[in-house]
């Protein structure tokens, strides 16, 4: 697997973890708006086939809910994104990790 496959994961996983936060955050600071209904994110992964480069994507978007905002799964939801967005994090990290050292391999 190339590190592009993997930067190309990571990256949406990132823009898929920011966009959960982002959800949560927005459903917290409305908790006590009249009628306001939670946004919830859809996200389904994206297979690329590909047997030279193969690639996961994810995809995520941002949905009405048909439900009031519960602050304890909120708490719960801007957790589970954080510990997703770090994790991501680490991936790009780790395979910035890797590139250099292979460059200092064949220098």
């Amino acid at each position: 697997m190339a590190i592009s496959s993997v930067l190309t994961t990571a990256t949406s996983g990132l823009r898929a973890a920011s966009l959960r936060a982002e959800s949560a955050a927005g459903n917290i600071a409305n908790i006590n708006t009249k009628g306001y209904q939670a946004t919830r994110v859809s996200q389904s992964t994206l297979v690329n086939a590909d047997p030279v480069d193969p690639a996961t994507a994810v995809f995520a978007q941002l949905q009405g809910s048909d439900n009031p905002p519960d602050l304890t799964n909120e708490i719960v939801r801007l957790i589970e994104a954080e510990a997703t967005y770090r994790a991501n994090a680490e991936v790009i990290r780790t395979a910035e990790d890797v590139a250099k050292q292979t460059v200092n391999l064949r220098a």
